[in-house]
């Protein structure tokens, strides 16, 4: 009888990890190898421990060997070692010391670690210890190269245009790309494509979903309603957000601020490769793909929701505010949210109101009494002094509306506009607002609608005569003709 096989086997646990990195690291092969290898050592495996489909670049969601080096440390378990296939299956560290570490807690607990697909014995002697040491580095190595490879393969394909990932941005839709350039089906939600080799573009969403886009650029830009309000608003209206979920102030802000809805591609904004905590990068490193997709909003609508961002997310010291403020009151005799919200450059009045408790706080913190603003409403003024200061409004906002107008103390209230110039459109009319991109300008329609908004404005400040309007008919005379 063989000398081996009377012995009593060795009971021994075996821990298996495969990311998706390459098919010969499976685990159903790391499995098969170390079974192998068992038979030719008298082992039998009586446990296994496995991460399928997890990073060897931390430990962290890998159940499999947290599980083991629990199971080893308490000393609870039915086996007396632990079969890996190789070295770089306890992980890919970039610290080569984190694999030697979790190694050492399970001999210094007395387990005996044995590598299946090593050319060497784990067995303690110099040159074993000296070929762990290079393969370790090699793991990590090899991590840093394939991030390198992965990180140029992904900005090649970026710049051409191909989305790189992730669930599409709201208001738009993933759809597969053949490599012979043939548009495939479009994905929804939780789908994937059919075949790897396809390439994935971005394409615009359902009809509602990109009118509910432009409808919250317009809210922002020229209603000029907060993140806040304008998900309220939506969120009453029974409109749902990304997934069905409802809306909330920063979906808002990051819909305001996402340049893929001006087709406009973006990558390289954070940095955390190879495990390291993610981080934002400068503006100026990020790489900017203009014409990825086609624009759901106009360039010009974008770059204004940009600015009023802007203009109502300042941070300033309480120094600063406080001179701020003084200037406010020695213009208006009087400090409000509105008069706050008139000024370019300062932060929205509820930061004043939180800094200082209120209006009535900052009024304090001045040394000035709490006063009503006066409206110029009470004041009569002429129609020039009134489109004078609509001009500076416009000029200092980049555009108008009936939130920027009663929150102008200097002005009518915007209803008062309303009656006295015929609505806020012909209020725009007298100001010479239009809005007109560069590119409408270059056609021949374009340019038509421009010499008509003149002709209107002209009309409006009597310059031109308004075009005569046929008589109508006496109700009699036309009853009569249509009898006889």
């Amino acid at each position: 009888m063989n000398e081996a096989a009377s012995k009593p086997r060795l009971r021994a646990a075996q821990y298996l990890r495969a990311s998706t990195e390459h098919q010969r690291y499976s685990t159903s092969h790391q499995a098969a190898a170390i079974a192998n290898y068992a038979v030719s050592q008298n082992l039998e495996v009586v446990r296994t421990y496995e991460d399928d489909g997890f990073s060897g670049l931390s430990i962290r969601n890998r159940t499999g060997l947290q599980a083991l080096l629990a199971d080893v440390l308490s000393g609870a378990t039915d086996f007396s070692a632990i079969l890996v296939y190789d070295v770089s299956r306890w992980g890919r560290f970039q610290n080569p010391d984190q694999s030697a570490h979790y190694e050492f807690l399970c001999t210094e607990a007395g387990y005996r670690v044995e590598y299946c697909a090593e050319a060497f014995e784990n067995d303690g002697s110099v040159a074993s210890t000296l070929l762990k040491s290079l393969k370790r580095v090699m793991a990590a190595e090899f991590s840093r190269e394939l991030s390198v490879k992965v990180a140029l393969a992904h900005d090649r394909l970026a710049r051409m245009g191909f989305w790189q990932g992730g669930p599409a941005p709201y208001g738009l839709r993933r759809r597969s790309l053949t490599p012979g350039g043939r548009l495939g089906p479009i994905l929804e939600f939780g789908e994937f494509k059919g075949i790897s080799a396809d390439r994935t573009v971005l394409v615009a969403g359902p009809d509602d979903e990109v009118e509910t886009i432009r409808r919250v650029f317009r809210l922002y830009v020229h209603a000029g309603l907060t993140a806040a309000a304008i998900a309220r608003l939506l969120n009453r209206e029974g409109v749902p957000g990304f997934g069905g979920a409802p809306w909330r102030a920063p979906a808002i802000i990051k819909l305001l601020t996402n340049r893929l809805y001006v087709g406009e591609m973006t990558f390289r904004k954070t940095t955390g490769a190879l495990g390291q905590t993610r981080a934002r990068r400068p503006r100026k490193e990020w790489v900017c793909v203009p014409g990825s997709l086609e624009p759901l909003v106009t360039a010009r609508l974008f770059r204004a929701a940009q600015k009023a961002r802007a203009h109502r997310n300042v941070a300033m010291t309480t120094p600063e505010m406080l001179e701020a403020l003084k200037r406010l009151y020695d213009t208006h005799g009087a400090l409000s949210h509105k008069i706050i919200r008139t000024v370019p450059g300062l932060p929205k009045g509820a930061a004043f109101s939180k800094r200082f408790g209120g209006m009535a706080g900052a009024c304090e913190a001045i040394g000035q009494p709490r006063r009503a603003a006066p409206r110029a409403s009470r004041l009569p003024l002429a129609t020039d002094t009134i489109l004078e200061r609509l001009h500076l409004l416009l000029k200092r906002q980049g555009y108008l509306s009936a939130a920027l107008i009663d929150a102008d103390p200097s002005l009518p209230r915007s209803r008062t506009l309303s009656r006295r110039f015929g609505g806020l459109g012909q209020v725009y009319l007298l100001v010479g607002y239009a809005d007109f991109d560069p590119e409408e300008l270059t056609s021949q329609v374009g340019r038509a609608r421009e010499e008509a908004f003149a002709i209107r404005r002209a009309r409006a400040l009597g310059e031109l005569p308004r075009p005569a309007q046929p008589n109508p008919e006496p109700q009699e005379e036309f009853v009569a003709r249509m009898k006889g």
